[in-house]
């Protein structure tokens, strides 16, 4: 046989076998915020979209509505275990929450005899506070509803739900907590500072363990090759990102209102990624840290995941 006849084929073979799956035609879906911005090189992407409440992405799981949708770890775990039909495949946020001291404490250390304000009762913020400092606080604790309203009370240096109170600590997650920090008008401007990073405090509790927040799940009936190449592609972009996080403010340039899109001004989220990656963004594949996974599980009474429930 001729051998360039003979060559041919393989050659065919191998370009066949590094050709990259074109997943554009996938369908995208993360919650405003940090997950968003870990998804920012999708911004081109008409078939990415995102959602300011997470509850709508898991009616939309439930309907299969798009083959990819990032949620907060506990609640796609959640439904999986109600029978939709995705698996997790990787996680993107790794915390980005911090409990940030208004300057009214007279001594600087936070405790029972202080006034502590936390948001979000009994979801992630407060259960990760929890896990953290126990309840040895609690006396110190008041609540409000949301991050905004705590973004508010820290700027102010006051619980503006209760009377106008004075408040010691409030709990923050990023970007806001920049943003107000940034804010030259607010009346703690100069003052409020970063009391604890509970990202590093949670990794000690846990004997080295990082918090999962926010992870990507795929639909089941998804072509397998396009999401393996989805990944790659998210894990390197991500990689760029926190490389040259100023590269965030032109991959949402393409958006015509991108605080709108990704929930905040961009902006922001590069002042917060230019502090040790405040936003939290990484990317490890959820297969191959079950272990944590189901660390961070425990904090809402979920049991170990099965190993059938990870996209491999």
């Amino acid at each position: 046989m001729n051998k360039k006849l003979y060559i041919l084929p393989i050659l065919a073979i191998a370009m066949t076998s590094c050709a990259k799956a074109d997943y554009t035609s996938l369908k995208i879906v993360s919650p405003t915020g940090a997950p968003a911005y870990a998804l920012c090189g999708e911004a081109p992407n008409p078939n990415f979209e995102t959602n300011g409440v997470p509850k709508n992405i898991v009616a939309f799981m439930a309907a299969e509505k798009y083959d990819v949708a990032v949620l907060p770890t506990n609640i796609g775990i959640q439904a999986i275990n109600s029978g939709v039909n995705y698996k997790i495949a990787a996680t993107v946020t790794f915390g980005n929450i911090f409990v940030a001291a208004t300057g009214n404490d007279d001594d600087n250390v936070m405790d029972a005899g202080d006034s502590i304000l936390l948001f979000q009762q009994g979801s992630v913020p407060d259960l990760v506070f929890h896990y953290v400092y126990g309840d040895s606080l609690d006396t110190a604790i008041s609540y409000v509803d949301d991050a905004q309203t705590a973004s508010k009370c820290l700027a102010a240096g006051k619980n503006l739900t209760n009377d106008n109170v004075p408040v010691d600590y409030v709990l923050m997650a990023e970007p806001a907590l920049t943003t107000v920090l940034s804010n030259t008008n607010a009346p703690t401007y100069g003052k409020s500072s970063v009391y604890a990073n509970l990202q590093e405090k949670y990794k000690e509790k846990s004997n080295g363990l990082e918090m999962f927040q926010a992870s990507v799940f795929v639909k089941n009936s998804s072509d397998k090759e396009q999401i393996k190449e989805f990944l790659r592609s998210t894990e390197k972009s991500i990689n760029s990102l926190l490389k040259n996080p100023d590269s965030l403010i032109e991959a949402a340039s393409v958006k015509t209102d991108p605080s709108a899109f990704f929930g905040n001004d961009p902006a922001i989220a590069v002042k917060a990624l230019k502090q040790n990656n405040g936003l939290g963004l990484g990317f490890k594949y959820a297969s191959k840290n079950k272990d944590a996974i189901d660390n961070f599980l425990s904090l809402f009474g979920i049991g170990a995941t099965s190993e059938e429930i990870y996209f491999k």
